[in-house]
């Protein structure tokens, strides 16, 4: 017989979170990871002994933490997921009579808390402290970087004044004044700039002056974005280290990589023995970095380059060890493909070099956690 839908609806239910989420979901997985009493033992400097009672710094980031695992970067499409989402609320720790913050909180807490306190910094830190003291970190490493389209647009990029030859001032001066008389739409205006020679040195962004104009130099069109550095250990593809520098060609990954080297060995009791890259590390300054710090260089190797560090490093070429950290070394790139595929890493949201280095930690947290879910057994 063929079923019909009850027209009268219960009057009262008896419901629990908790029965929503499945066994095998990840946040079920990744929930018990997070110490929410850590996280209130970081912020508790950040708030006034007096006044309102604020929301609770750890549900705001875990609402953060819960959006960036579901793909949802925005603010305000993450609080309509903490209204009907019954997972991320039971991730967050709202109950069902609790009503979501408005969008401003987050933007507001960092504005005034988060950003220049090293939060996220701290948290990724100590997970990855965690990693180590259950021995599942290894002393044979990767290093790779990767362009993160910045929040800015092409059409924000303008000259530096400083820069115009006054003949060219003036040729500008009037273009606009002529461009004024049509009319514009103010939120995407019309902006020509074929045949105009752009580059980092004599234009700007004025929506993101910290980024820059960037491509990896293999043909593609240059975007405005950021170098995103992740120093990644070989056993379980663990973030060891993540920051974002401002692209200044290759030596924005060289340099930002001997920096995550740096960082690691001075926050964490363990020292890095290999590091594997590819030929755009295979330069001189980089590879006597590395044997000045006892490390020794698995990079991909070039034919060119005749210095003594050059010869070392294609006489490594032929050990099984320098085969084995290559092979390895292309599991970074499956950390960018997930976190750009899955977790709205291909764009950042944030704008300024604080903000979208924030922005990276919590990308850096968020593929930690998950590693761990999977590597540690489940609490009882």
């Amino acid at each position: 017989m063929m079923g019909t839908a009850d027209p009268q609806p219960s009057m009262f239910y008896r419901i629990n979170l908790e029965q929503f989420v499945t066994a095998d979901h990840p946040m079920r997985k990744i929930r018990p990871l997070i110490d929410t009493a850590r996280i209130r033992q970081l912020c508790e400097p950040l708030y006034a002994e007096t006044g309102r009672p604020s929301i609770p710094p750890e549900q705001l980031f875990l609402a953060l933490l819960g959006g960036y695992l579901l793909g949802v970067t925005s603010e305000r499409a993450l609080v309509r997921e903490l209204t009907g989402n019954l997972v991320l609320r039971w991730f967050v720790g709202l109950d069902l009579d609790q009503t979501p913050w408005d969008h401003s909180t987050f933007s507001q807490n960092r504005k005034r808390r988060f950003t220049e306190s090293g939060l996220l910094e701290r948290l990724f830190d100590e997970t990855v402290a965690l990693a180590i003291k259950q021995r599942l970190v290894s002393q044979h490493t990767t290093l790779d970087g990767t362009l993160v389209q910045a929040n800015a647009s092409h059409k924000s990029f303008v000259p530096m004044e400083v820069f115009l030859k006054p003949a060219e001032y003036k040729r500008r001066i009037r273009s606009l004044d002529q461009g004024a008389d049509q009319e514009q739409d103010p939120g995407n205006p019309t902006v020509t700039f074929r045949g105009e020679r752009r580059s980092n040195q004599t234009h700007v962004s004025t929506t993101d002056p910290d980024a820059k104009l960037a491509n990896k130099g293999n043909g593609t069109a240059a975007l405005v974005g950021y170098t995103v550095n992740g120093l990644m250990e070989n056993r379980h593809r663990l973030l060891l280290g993540i920051t974002v520098e401002t692209f200044r060609g290759p030596a924005s990954e060289t340099d930002g990589g001997r920096q995550l080297i740096d960082l690691f060995h001075e926050k964490q009791a363990l020292r890095i023995q290999t590091v594997g890259a590819d030929k755009g590390y295979f330069a001189k300054p980089f590879l006597t970095a590395l044997v000045r710090r006892r490390i020794t260089p698995h990079i991909a190797a070039k034919t060119t380059g005749r210095e003594a560090v050059h010869q070392r490093v294609r006489r490594l070429s032929r050990t099984v060890g320098y085969r084995l950290s290559q092979r390895a070394r292309k599991k970074i790139e499956e950390l960018w493909g997930e976190a750009k595929c899955w977790h709205g890493f291909r764009r950042f949201q944030r704008r300024g070099l604080l903000q979208v280095r924030d922005e990276a930690y919590l990308m850096g947290w968020l593929l930690n956690l998950k590693r761990l879910a999977k590597l540690l057994p489940a609490p009882a």
